[in-house]
């Protein structure tokens, strides 16, 4: 939001005044000046006039209507409104629009809302200053354990939030469901990365195709026909790849890391679908058919 305020001033061909933007703001100078000379830089060019001053380089020109800056402004609350709607009115006042047209766009992407404020910001600033946290976490069967982690990034997973951390005693980097996360603190003690984690921290954040991104990859052959082969076609998966389609079907290779994924996907679409090559996933998924069909 101070970045969007700093730009729409120098667009206007303003001068910003460091100082100013500090006390507009309630911050202090430096986090202003890195604003301009190390994030904003790094987009637009802008100008040094000394003694605080900057100003957006004359000959940059962007053309960017009221509408068009109303409905980007829209489309961002339309889709932050279902993870956090008490931010709503944060910027509806701190970002001045001419029209609103939020309610105008549905989403069928519905991000599971963030019902603990409090320890989303705090883990937002325990990031920022990499420092470390303790949490306790409770598992799927109901157990919990206390868990001491180097958090680096909050990710969204199928609409479900996530903390993705570091475990030091594990020297591996884990996945912690935010629902299931309490009694969160900071610890105030920093933590370094490495050049290994930021490697699988790029992979994880570039893929994000499952929530157990740190189990194997797999695949299996899937054939598709009647209604499915129609829809699936039309809109395949991420992490679907067709081999073969003709008149009557189609093959595709589904890619997953837990059967957990792929056999909800394969139930959603019975009988119009079935598991081509693996006897082992075919026992899973007809074992739990009966146990249905006998319930």
């Amino acid at each position: 939001i101070r970045h969007n305020f700093i730009y729409q001033k120098l667009v206007q061909g303003k001068i910003v005044n460091v100082k100013a933007l500090a006390d507009e703001f309630g911050v202090g100078e430096r986090t202003i000046q890195k604003d301009l000379n190390e994030r904003l830089c790094e987009i637009y060019n802008i100008q040094s006039l000394g003694e605080g001053n900057y100003q957006l380089d004359r000959h940059h020109h962007m053309q960017i209507s009221e509408e068009d800056e109303s409905i980007a402004i829209s489309l961002m609350k339309a889709l932050q409104h279902s993870a956090m709607p008490e931010i709503d009115t944060y910027i509806d006042t701190s970002l001045h629009i001419n029209s609103d047209y939020s309610e105008i766009f549905t989403f069928t992407t519905h991000l599971e809302q963030i019902e603990d404020i409090e320890s989303f910001k705090l883990l937002i600033k325990a990031i920022k200053w990499k420092v470390g946290v303790e949490f306790t976490y409770t598992k799927v069967d109901g157990s919990s354990k206390k868990v001491l982690a180097d958090p680096y990034r909050l990710a969204n997973f199928q609409n479900y939030w996530y903390l993705i951390a570091y475990d030091p005693s594990a020297l591996v980097l884990k996945n912690y469901y935010l629902k299931n996360i309490s009694k969160l603190k900071m610890l105030y003690e920093n933590f370094t990365g490495n050049e290994k984690i930021e490697k699988e921290l790029k992979e994880v954040c570039s893929n994000m195709e499952s929530v157990w991104w740190n189990n194997e990859r797999q695949s299996c052959l899937l054939e598709v026909s009647g209604k499915a082969k129609y829809y699936i076609e039309r809109d395949l998966p991420d992490n679907m790849k067709i081999v073969e389609v003709n008149d009557e079907y189609l093959l595709a290779s589904y890619f997953y890391h837990n059967e957990l994924e792929i056999l909800p996907y394969v139930k959603s679409w019975l009988p119009h679908i079935r598991i081509v090559n693996n006897e082992e996933l075919n026992n899973t998924l007809k074992y739990e058919l009966e146990l249905f069909l006998e319930k």
